[in-house]
């Protein structure tokens, strides 16, 4: 049986060089098979910020995890990038 996978957003926080902002956060939600309750989001995705953000490093929080993001020209990456 393979795992099951649905895209989802939910309400995410941005926070870094003294500017906070409210977003929505996209990733895809993997269940275990046979296990609805065991789950992990992946491929996380940030949406409609609230306000402008200069570029740098971010840390999204959101559904009691933290993420770190850099948000360069545009695009949000991962903070390695």
């Amino acid at each position: 049986m393979a795992s099951r996978k649905e895209r989802v957003s939910f309400p995410g926080i941005l926070h870094g060089g003294g500017h906070e902002a409210k977003c929505t956060v996209r990733a895809t939600k993997v269940s275990l098979p046979g296990e609805a309750s065991v789950f992990e989001y992946v491929d996380y995705s940030v949406e409609n910020v609230t306000k402008p953000l200069p570029d740098g490093v971010y840390q999204l929080l959101a559904q009691g995890k933290t993420i770190s993001l850099r948000y360069r020209n545009g695009s949000w990456l991962s903070a390695a990038a």
